[in-house]
């Protein structure tokens, strides 16, 4: 498979996900948790969520020093992408470790969900730069 095409796939996959994830996030808000199951379910989706993240990445870096080319692009909002997810995937995995101990709601898990919110946010408007510079190369 052309690497392109496993770019878009990953792409379509990562959005899939990312929209779950975020509907996974906004049910727990509502419900403050109470569910052991969705919990599970966010945690399922957010490592997926991550894997996925983490392809994509590699799809456009290979194995490079990541951290510099974050640092040297010239993209903002790439940029936030990038550092939010890093704060969001080790918040979560903290989170999760907290919850495991007691499955009661941390003052980490807020936080964790209000950077995943924005690194969401971010990661959408990113989606859709991305979506339009290929619209016009292809056109």
């Amino acid at each position: 498979m052309k690497p392109a095409l496993k770019l878009k796939l990953c792409n379509r996959w990562l959005g899939c996900i990312l929209i779950l994830t975020l509907a996974s996030a906004i049910q727990l808000e509502i419900t403050s948790g109470k569910y052991v199951w969705s919990v599970w379910v966010h945690i399922a989706l957010g490592i997926a969520l991550t894997i996925l993240s983490l392809y994509h990445i590699y799809l456009h870096y290979r194995c490079g020093n990541w951290f510099s080319r974050f640092a040297k692009n010239k993209n903002a909002v790439t940029r936030i992408v990038w550092w939010t997810f890093l704060l969001t995937a080790i918040t979560g995995i903290a989170a999760t470790v907290i919850w495991l101990d007691g499955y009661g709601h941390s003052h980490l898990g807020a936080v964790h969900g209000k950077i995943g919110f924005l690194m969401a946010l971010t990661a959408i408007i990113h989606a859709i730069r991305h979506r339009k510079n290929m619209a016009r190369k292809n056109s």
